[in-house]
């Protein structure tokens, strides 16, 4: 029996859209690494104090080798963290054309003037960028000449509303804890826009004039400023709503920060507010020397990506790539390092080595692998290994339990997803 597994890593990258590009390199990366683990005894070595307190040393000699591979793998798993701290915000700003992620108020003259850069060096970080689109940005005219800046996770220029959004992203409603909570709302990221709001501060220099953030909006066109922070989902995964917040989530710290905001806002008299919900925790605010409107407030599920982008995108669609790449080569890497520890050798490197001695095999697996790893194609090679090369592939080095030709395909659909 062979499954033939759902791998992002098979396809060809070129005809991937953004969101799917940004699973693909972290995974190929994460998967390379895999098969080192499981061809390379020398991969992963354990410290002698390691030794100890993993209880390497103590651990039954029957079932050493596997717990070994399960530390080498998991540990190595855990440890990779590239591509997957902002995964969701990527994907959100991959979703439509003028949202970006990573908006830096000092940077923010970057954004405004190269919108299409900004967006592509927050995907794909600074090497993502041609020397030229390197040097746009480097040699842009605006200079930075404030003290505290901040970053807020995503945001969108609407040039038909003259607006931007921002929105500071919370994946759960029980995300960050309670501190963290209440400093989106006052020292860490809305304080310091309404400190710069209230003061009127000059942030910005270009030539030999100077710029508040007022002034640097107005002077591009924008004359709406939305800040928010954007709770995804609930503790069961659903869209997340104000009331999960209030059952499982912060609200109480939210609202705490809210009113923390409130009282700053009556303490001064160029900005007042114009609008007020306090249960849903929004304020819209004037300022007396401008006409640029504010909004400052909590959003939730749904709601997010209709503020970002004008248009209802339901929150559950970013969760809907789902791909086996990660927890089948994981497995894998696991039992085969096992049986790699204890036998040095393994239905991998077995593989690995046929692939070097027979033309015809490699022909079959370089078709595999233009096919997208095709399911009729699949079948045709684990039925040529097991006729010529059964022999090769000894019981002793296949799992408990397992089937031969089930695991073969699925180390052949692993390998394929490592070297497309």
């Amino acid at each position: 029996m062979i499954n033939k597994r759902n791998l992002i890593c098979v396809k060809n990258k070129e005809n991937l859209d953004l969101g799917h590009l940004l699973l693909y390199e972290p995974y190929k990366n994460i998967l390379n690494n895999f098969k080192e683990l499981c061809t390379d005894i020398n991969a992963k070595s354990f410290d002698p104090v390691a030794q100890v307190f993993d209880g390497l040393l103590s651990v039954p000699p029957e079932i050493k080798e596997y717990y070994e591979a399960l530390l080498g793998v998991s540990s190595y798993y855990q440890h990779s963290q590239g591509g997957r701290g902002k995964y969701i915000e990527k994907k959100i700003a991959s979703s439509f054309e003028s949202c970006t992620l990573d908006i830096k108020l000092s940077k923010i003259p970057h954004w405004l003037i190269y919108p299409s850069l900004h967006k592509k060096q927050g995907l794909f970080t600074q090497n993502g960028l041609s020397r030229e689109e390197k040097e746009k940005l480097r040699t842009i005219e605006w200079n930075w000449i404030g003290e505290k800046d901040v970053i807020t996770d995503v945001g969108s220029i609407i040039p038909e509303e003259h607006s931007i959004v921002l929105v500071e992203i919370k994946n759960r409603v029980d995300s960050g804890g309670t501190a963290a909570r209440r400093e989106i709302w006052t020292s860490e990221k809305f304080g310091i826009y309404l400190d710069y709001l209230i003061n009127n501060k000059k942030l910005f220099k270009k030539n030999d004039k100077e710029f508040s953030l007022v002034e640097l909006l107005e002077y591009f066109n924008i004359y709406n400023f939305e800040i928010y922070i954007g709770i995804l989902f609930d503790t069961n995964n659903n869209p997340a709503t104000i009331q999960s917040d209030r059952i499982n989530g912060f609200y109480s710290s939210s609202k705490t920060g809210f009113e923390y905001l409130k009282n700053i806002i009556r303490q001064n008299t160029s900005v007042y507010i114009v609008n007020e919900d306090s249960d849903n925790l929004f304020l819209e605010l004037g300022l007396t020397y401008s006409q640029l409107k504010v909004k400052i407030g909590a959003l939730y599920g749904d709601d997010i990506t209709f503020k970002l982008f004008r248009h209802r995108l339901p929150v559950s669609d970013l969760l809907l790539l789902k791909y086996d790449d990660i927890w089948l080569s994981q497995l894998i890497s696991i039992d085969e390092r096992s049986i790699l520890l204890k036998y040095k050798n393994n239905f991998t490197k077995t593989f690995i080595d046929l692939l070097d001695r027979d033309n015809e095999l490699r022909e079959m697996y370089n078709d595999l692998i233009k096919s997208e790893c095709d399911e009729a194609k699949l079948r045709d090679i684990i039925n040529y290994l097991l006729s010529e090369y059964c022999s090769k592939f000894k019981d002793k080095l296949l799992p408990h339990s397992n089937d031969k030709s089930t695991y073969l395909a699925d180390i052949v659909q692993f390998l394929c997803a490592v070297d497309a």
